[in-house]
């Protein structure tokens, strides 16, 4: 009888244990997944947009994107840490997005995904044109390299040395009419700098048949003298 008394006791305590081991199982699985989530965030920009003026962090600003949406900035990261190792980390993935700001327009909305390059840590993006009749995303992306005119420290784009001697107050991203057709198109101004020379790049875009095209494209050289006086 004793025998059996123990015996019972026994299967009740180990099946007790086995439970809790799952459950621990489950839990640090769920805490696991929790952790290594990679989360999309967004936020409300307007046009014409000034990223100096942008504050990343406003949670007054920020915005819940639906899946499509989340899934298409998703792709975008992903596509663009294929540059550089460990392109398949969701810390990677974590370590190059920033942000994303939404540029609501008539016809068309842009989502400006703001990334870092790695190891450098550049400022980069690349614009994404989503249709608001289709509700789609146009065929091509737009890189928009933004890494002379910002640095991202602590949360926030810090403009650069450059941008701030060379008094850059222009919007990076503004409307215009370029064509006189009555349909908006998107300017978008850089600042291109490789040690020697530097230039302000305005590239003027238009979406059609689902394409984003280029119909105008400057180079502007600024400050080259200057720096040229600096290094002799």
């Amino acid at each position: 009888m004793r025998t059996l008394t123990a015996i019972f006791l026994l299967t009740i305590l180990f099946g007790c244990s086995n439970r809790k081991s799952k459950e621990d199982k489950v839990s640090n699985n769920d805490n696991l997944e929790h952790t290594n989530n990679f989360e999309i965030s967004a936020i409300d920009g307007k046009l014409p947009l000034r990223l100096n003026e942008l504050n990343l962090k406003d949670k007054n600003n920020s915005v819940q994107l639906n899946d499509g949406v989340n899934s298409k900035i998703e792709e975008t990261v992903k596509d663009y840490a294929k540059d550089f190792e460990f392109y398949d980390s969701t810390q990677t993935y974590k370590d190059t997005y920033i942000n994303t700001i939404r540029l609501y327009d008539s016809l068309y909305t842009i989502y400006l995904v703001l990334l870092k390059h790695y190891p450098t840590d550049e400022v980069n993006s690349r614009a994404l044109f989503y249709d608001n009749q289709k509700k789609e995303f146009v065929d091509n992306v737009f890189d928009f390299n933004l890494w002379v005119l910002y640095d991202f420290e602590h949360g926030k784009l810090i403009p650069t040395k450059l941008k701030t001697d060379f008094e850059i107050t222009t919007p990076e991203i503004e409307i215009v009419d370029f064509n006189k057709d009555g349909v908006n198109d998107f300017k978008f101004v850089s600042l291109w700098h490789n040690g020697t020379f530097n230039a302000i790049h305005t590239t003027i875009l238009t979406v059609k048949n689902n394409k984003v095209n280029t119909l105008y494209f400057d180079e502007k050289p600024i400050g080259n003298d200057e720096l040229l006086q600096e290094r002799k």
